[in-house]
């Protein structure tokens, strides 16, 4: 009898043991953990705050700024003190890239034609042409974006503009914009989810909202095509 209470005890001692140790593993992964969350939660209010200052909001499951135009390659336009126009990517075009890691763009002083390569923005082995959106000059390149070209995809609708360009004319006024360019878009996310539905036979979520498409889970050719239909080069 004695023996069964003294291995009761052993096993009860080791038992407590046990759970001690696994408390004491626990509470470091809560003490490491914390941290990360709290920065985490920190980063999302801030960019949820610079989407309130901006006026950002969803639109067909796109982020979209209604004070901008918004041209058919996918590039918004936003008008600076005196007069030249910023450009950048929108939501759509950025899906296309899962990362952007390189920026290239053209020198200040040199002459843009509309339609003609602006920029390119590299993600691996992958580049994607972006067309210019107007007729102009450029004013100078975001020194901001050349020193971090994350920023293209972290703040695509404020400080991950890519150039700024002189435009030759005011025809960029009758680009969508506000209601018109919420239009746009919408129509642009349902044309999106027809291509991913073609490429990887998936279907768009009820309600249309825009399939988070996953660009890298194309082939080379089906991510061309992609990028030929939505951007209009490659």
């Amino acid at each position: 009898m004695q023996a069964i209470v003294q291995l009761l005890e052993t096993a009860g001692l080791f038992l407590v043991g046990l759970l001690a140790r696994a408390g004491l593993v626990l509470g470091v992964i809560l003490l490491l953990a914390v941290p990360v969350v709290l920065i985490a939660l920190g980063l999302r209010g801030a960019e949820s705050l610079r989407h309130r200052r901006l006026g950002v909001r969803h639109v067909a499951g796109l982020l979209f700024r209604p004070d901008l135009w918004y041209a058919p390659g996918h590039a918004w336009l936003g008008r600076r003190k005196g007069g030249a126009l910023v450009v950048g990517l929108d939501d759509l075009a950025q899906r296309l890239m899962p990362s952007v890691t390189g920026v290239e763009v053209p020198r200040a002083g040199t002459a843009v034609a509309q339609g003609a390569p602006l920029c390119t923005l590299f993600a691996g082995a992958r580049r994607l042409v972006v067309p210019s959106p107007v007729a102009g000059t450029v004013a100078c390149a975001n020194p901001a974006v050349l020193r971090d070209p994350g920023l293209v995809k972290r703040d695509g609708y404020g400080r991950g503009w890519l150039v700024a360009v002189t435009p030759a004319d005011e025809r960029y006024a009758a680009l969508p914009r506000g209601d018109g360019a919420e239009a746009f878009l919408r129509r642009e996310a349902a044309r999106w989810n027809r291509l991913v539905e073609e490429e990887l036979g998936l279907a768009a979520a009820d309600g249309g909202e825009l399939l988070a498409p996953a660009p890298y889970l194309l082939g080379e050719a089906g991510w061309r095509r992609l990028v030929r239909e939505v951007v209009g080069g490659c």
